[in-house]
């Protein structure tokens, strides 16, 4: 059996004719409008909930996949741009050459200088994080099903970072005793 959606005034039709062919003789039936069943929310919730869940999950992991692909090239490109300073100085930068010599300023080796360095301290919560271009807090590390480290996090405009994979963090060498602030608050 297949079911089909028809808009239907039932003010003006009170029924409707369904024409048809069985091999090649043609049939038709007539059903009255009042006994149909109306397309209401809780009969697809009913009738069609896996479908609904199946797209549901379905746009989710699509959207996540575009997501991710695109924060992927645009680190990247930012992983590549930032080489390409680290690599030739920071040529029109105010901070550059104060000492006299090509090398990259301290300012602009501290935010690019290090991602082509093994990670010489593990992060850990009240740590000040940079993440594609981004500064914030960390608030929580945690290991979700897909076995990579993450961390949440707080900026200082009270923007709250969720899910960052630990991998794509770089200390900046502060660090708030933030840790006993968010235990005390468990109490």
């Amino acid at each position: 059996m297949s079911r089909y959606i028809l808009d239907i005034n039932s003010d003006i039709a009170k029924s409707i004719v369904v024409f048809g062919m069985v091999g090649e003789r043609g049939i038709s039936t007539v059903f009255k409008i009042d006994e149909l069943k109306e397309l209401t929310t809780d009969y697809i919730n009913e009738h069609f909930g896996d479908l609904q869940d199946t797209a549901y999950q379905k746009g989710i992991n699509d959207g996540s996949l575009d997501v991710k692909q695109r924060v992927e090239g645009a680190y990247q490109k930012g992983l590549e741009d930032g080489k390409a300073v680290h690599d030739k100085g920071c040529e029109g930068c105010k901070y550059a050459n104060v000492a006299g010599t090509h090398e990259p300023c301290v300012r602009c080796s501290n935010s690019y200088g290090n991602q082509w360095t093994a990670k010489d301290d593990k992060i850990e919560v009240g740590d000040e994080v940079e993440w594609l271009g981004d500064r914030f807090i960390v608030t929580r590390i945690f290991q979700p099903r897909n076995g990579k480290e993450q961390c949440d996090g707080i900026d200082s405009g009270g923007y709250v970072y969720r899910d960052i994979l630990m991998d794509d963090l770089e200390k900046t060498g502060r660090h708030f005793d933030i840790a006993s602030i968010l235990e005390a608050m468990k109490a």
